[in-house]
């Protein structure tokens, strides 16, 4: 394993052999202004047959290269943020063959701000971005705010539909009449036509609810 006691940090500028051990975390002290360092390194300690390796610019690795070469453990960079909860710009790189070097970018200005300084001092860990945001609870609402939520529009007029009507006993003239004023529509007709012939029959059973236009049929007698 690569893990000591925990030591004080020294920036990167320090000799390399008092640059302290790396713990399984770059805890860096905080930088109080432009002047304050931007690098700052920890030695890995490696055993036999261990090698301390660059993955990309946020990530180095320790693996084993004796008989079957297969990673131990990666190690991410570190995050850094400024007062105001800002994300700083954090590298890492294998600057000598156990040594790790966390670069924090914070001369650089806020990258997401047009380059603008961050807000000293910078520290370690995660940042929150944008800073702290004012939320505004509103309670429930008075009469008057009431008065002005718009009343629900009207339902929709529902589609006609044909209500079968009751034509037993009726003429002819009268059934067609009032099939027509239910969205119905007068079907076959079967039996005497004549003059004061009346529905004893019809083919559709009365109050039934079928689409508009649905054809009834009937049959007539004369009494």
């Amino acid at each position: 394993m690569a893990v000591l006691a925990v030591a004080a940090m020294l920036p990167a500028g320090a000799a390399a052999e008092s640059a302290p051990p790396y713990v399984g975390v770059m805890n860096f002290p905080a930088i109080q202004g432009p002047e304050g360092p931007e690098e700052f390194s920890w030695q890995v300690t490696l055993y036999d047959g261990q090698e301390l390796r660059q993955i990309d610019d946020r990530t180095a690795a320790v693996y084993y290269t004796d008989l079957q070469e297969h990673l131990a453990f990666e190690i991410p960079v570190a995050p850094a943020h400024d007062a105001d909860g800002a994300m700083v710009p954090t590298t890492l790189a294998v600057t000598q063959p156990n040594t790790l070097t966390l670069t924090v970018h914070h001369r650089d200005g806020n990258p997401g701000a047009a380059g603008a300084p961050f807000d000293y001092p910078v520290l370690p860990g995660e940042g929150w971005e944008g800073g702290f945001q004012p939320v505004q609870i509103v309670g429930p609402p008075d009469e008057s705010a009431l008065a002005k939520v718009p009343l629900p529009s009207e339902p929709a007029v529902l589609a006609a539909r044909c209500l079968v009507p009751d034509l037993a006993g009726r003429t002819l003239r009268a059934s067609r009449k009032m099939l027509n004023q239910s969205d119905c529509a007068l079907g076959p007709i079967r039996g005497e036509r004549s003059r004061g012939a009346r529905v004893v029959r019809q083919y559709r059973a009365a109050g039934k609810s079928l689409p508009a236009g649905t054809e009834v049929g009937v049959k007539l007698l004369r009494p």
